[in-house]
């Protein structure tokens, strides 16, 4: 089990950065402050249609950030980043700390974000178990960004099941020699480094990071001994490592991410010593790229795993007293493991040519999914409880008794095609089609329909409409003997039909995008509290999402950058209780010379969240304005000096969590500095 495997030091990950480094030399070092909004806007987005395309005329709802936007902001994970996306809205949960709820357009299941893919350098980053990105993605560093596509809408015509609301699409950076440390509140100690190296026609690029704190404190309600309040903190431990060698037209790639963290939220149970989660993920892939007249192909074979580990206090001292045999009065205690999650996964990929107005993509996907039984440990036995057999046996320890997965495979395949054509200079049209077939569960066609035109050589509209869909996860069929969440193994795959109307203009120092969305779904799987408390997903009939999402980007002269969005949802479903109807954000970055200073504020208007067990027994949460700066300082190229704040007001603000038990929100961290210093070489 992961528990016996030893942590990834500092100390290990400092080697392996520096171990490789070559000498200080004569390589040049862009300025820290250089692209202009001209130049942004001339990205090419790769994620909507797997071919480049500009922000202007790809057939999607696309929010772009490049790696010299993301450096001058005050923030530093995915998560902090998500809300400064129109459309999109991150907060934290009570599942774990590490835990913060990423939702696309006003509508997610749990936790984990099973509609939005997360894809980096092409490679899901999801997790077998629950088809949700990887615990610890929305902690994703954002110092190994190189630009990030974040796509509204439908993606299942290309990705398949749970590309249903969005993707987020990351493309990580290469031929760059820097290292960064940092130190700031909760004790924070932070490094990260990135090295590229040529040996011949190998070229190897090497990233590292490695993040600890001792957490913030909180003092925050018992649920198990009302009205009394205990005191807790979330401390943390990230690590990364990412390897890339590339071969002529062979690529090898190689991601591990792994975490640790203790005390506070964990899956809904109060913050005490005894909850934990910890785990990792780790992917390796091997892609082929070869090129015939009018085609370019490649095929792609992948492996990943995954292993969770997670302890928390499933009830009181006292709970089972006089229940019990032998009696105990001793709280009631879990552990499960969900060690050696895995997928294999084979793709061909080809883009022909056609002539210079027409393309056309095709491919075929293979995954395979091995969901390996679950057996927890606990100290009075899980399944007496579960079948009602009373008097439940207590073993005075941790006993592995109780399955509460079941093991499970699942075999994925999939086939698509995409048609692009230009019709005229002004006029672009994109044709998809995919189907795809989930062992045991069914299958599923999902198309594509967008029509892009140009207005003018500054305007364009886009008329956009796709389906999609996502089949249930595995442990939202498989769950057994578990009293906090329970399993269905009725689901049926849930689908979505999305209209998007776009506008967008984009000037030399102005860029706007102004849209419109309809969101239609068919057999919805959603969570709710079901008899004694449990959760449980089941497919129900759910209201349209409709709603109006604005972005623009205004550079007043080559010192003054202001980047705002803003997004309404002006129709959501009862069931999207804990969305946010109105988000907001502006930054707002000025430079001079080699100063730079970056000011964000992000807003999230009321929601609500369930209390007393039930789901209808709701209240709300007040709206909130957060935060973030930076200031940096560029010193002779190849040093850089920068002090970063987050949460500047220090607001106390707090968040809906999905546990019905509670009578209050989930605490977010207080104000936080951060200063580092980063070596270009």
């Amino acid at each position: 089990m992961y528990m016996n495997k030893p942590n990834l030091s500092l100390n290990y990950l400092v080697i392996s950065i520096l171990i490789t480094l070559p000498a200080l030399a004569d390589s040049s070092i862009e300025h820290l402050f250089s692209l202009s909004l001209e130049e942004l806007l001339k990205v090419k987005v790769i994620g909507s249609t797997l071919t480049e395309e500009t922000i202007r005329t790809v057939p999607s709802a696309v929010s772009v950030f490049t790696h010299n936007e993301i450096k001058r902001m005050g923030i530093d994970t995915l998560d902090e980043l998500i809300n400064l996306v129109p459309g999109f809205q991150s907060f934290r949960s009570s599942a774990s700390s590490i835990t913060d709820t990423a939702t696309s357009r006003g509508r997610t299941v749990s936790g984990l974000a099973a509609e939005i893919l997360i894809l980096v350098d092409g490679q899901r980053i999801d997790e077998p178990r629950s088809s949700g990105s990887v615990i610890a993605a929305s902690k994703y560093p954002l110092e190994y960004i190189e630009h990030v596509e974040f796509i509204r809408g439908p993606g299942s015509s290309i990705y398949g099941s749970n590309a249903m609301q969005g993707v987020i699409n990351i493309i990580s950076r290469s031929n760059v020699n820097e290292v960064n440390i940092s130190y700031g509140s909760f004790n924070r100690r932070k490094i990260h480094g990135l090295t590229s190296h040529s040996i011949g026609k190998l070229e190897v690029n090497l990233f590292g990071s490695f993040s600890k704190d001792n957490g913030d404190n909180f003092n925050m309600e018992d649920i198990y001994n009302r009205p009394n309040r205990i005191d807790s903190d979330d401390p943390r431990e990230l690590a990364n490592l990412a390897v890339k060698f590339h071969y002529e037209e062979t690529q090898i790639g190689l991601q591990h991410y792994q975490f640790n963290v203790n005390n506070f939220f964990e899956n809904g149970a109060p913050p005490n010593d005894v909850n934990q989660r910890k785990g990792e993920f780790t992917s390796i892939s091997l892609k082929q790229s070869f090129e015939w007249p009018s085609i370019d192909s490649w095929c792609w074979l992948s492996y990943h795993q995954t292993n969770v580990t997670t302890s928390f206090q499933l009830a009181p001292p006292g709970v089972f007293t006089g229940n019990s045999v032998p009696d105990s009065s001793d709280a009631w205690l879990i552990n499960a493991g969900f060690d050696d999650f895995s997928e294999i996964r084979t793709q061909w990929h080809s883009d022909w040519t056609i002539d210079d107005k027409k393309s056309m993509q095709f491919g075929f996907e293979f995954r395979h999914i091995d969901a390996p039984e679950v057996v927890a440990e606990n100290n009075f036995d899980l399944t007496d409880f579960v079948n009602g057999s009373f008097p439940v046996r207590y073993y005075g320890e941790l006993r592995a008794t109780t399955t509460i997965q079941t093991e499970s495979q699942r075999d994925i395949t999939g086939i698509y095609t995409q048609y692009q054509h230009q019709i005229s200079n002004l006029t672009r049209f994109t044709l998809g089609i995919r189907y795809d077939r989930f062992s045991a569960i069914g299958d599923n066609i999902s198309p594509r329909l967008a029509l892009v035109q140009e207005l003018t050589n500054r305007q364009t509209l886009k008329l956009l409409y796709g389906e999609a869909f996502r089949a249930p996860a595995e442990n939202e069929l498989n769950l057994k003997n578990n009293p906090v969440v329970l399993g269905n193994t009725d689901l049926k795959p849930e689908t979505v039909k999305t209209w998007d109307i776009i506008w967008t203009g984009q000037w030399q120092h102005v860029s706007v995008n102004l849209g419109y969305f309809e969101n239609h779904f068919e057999d919805s799987i959603q969570r709710s509290v079901v008899t004694g408390g449990a959760i449980q997903a089941s497919n129900i009939k759910q209201d349209p999402v409709k709603g109006f999402e604005f972005e623009s980007s205004y550079e007043f002269n080559d010192r003054w950058l202001l980047r705002t969005t803003y997004t309404h949802l002006t129709d959501k479903p009862d069931s999207s209780f804990r969305q946010a109807d109105q988000l907001a954000s502006l930054m707002l970055n000025y430079q001079s010379g080699n100063w730079n200073t970056n000011i964000i504020a992000e807003y999230h208007d009321d929601r609500e969240m369930s209390t007393g067990g039930i789901d209808s027994n709701r209240f709300k949460l007040s709206d909130y304005w957060n935060l973030f700066g930076k200031f940096q300082y560029n010193y002779k190229k190849e040093w850089n000096l920068s002090l970063m704040i987050k949460n500047l007001l220090n607001d106390g603000h707090e968040t809906p969590s999905f546990n019905a038990n509670l009578i209050e929100g989930v605490p977010n961290r207080g104000r936080e500095l951060l200063a580092g210093v980063t070596w270009y070489f």
